[in-house]
């Protein structure tokens, strides 16, 4: 925990193979009461539309607990495919980690 956000590292790809055991987790740490959430995304190199939905759930859940989702540390591929989708205006992204748990 960073500044009173819980830091979630992924990496590999996140997509409809990947989205299953992601929307597990972002559910058990809401569970467990982590309702600031940053998402670490320095080691995904592949995202898609079912790993966005993940992303855009978990935040949604987050906000209904009072809480947030922000995203950090995205590849230039990554970032450039939340911001063309529109994402980045629900989900704020952060250069790095720091930058995001302040």
């Amino acid at each position: 925990m960073t500044n009173g956000w819980t830091v979630v590292p992924l990496h590999g790809d996140l997509d409809d193979f990947s989205s299953r055991d992601v929307r597990r987790l972002f559910d058990a740490l809401t569970d467990e009461g982590a309702t600031r959430v940053v998402v670490d995304l320095t080691a995904v190199g592949f995202l898609d539309s079912t790993g966005l939905n993940v992303l855009l759930g978990a935040a949604r859940r987050a906000r209904l607990e009072r809480g947030a989702l922000r995203l950090a540390g995205a590849v230039p591929r990554v970032r450039d495919l939340v911001e063309l989708s529109g994402v980045a205006t629900v989900l704020p992204l952060y250069p790095d980690v720091a930058a995001a748990c302040v």
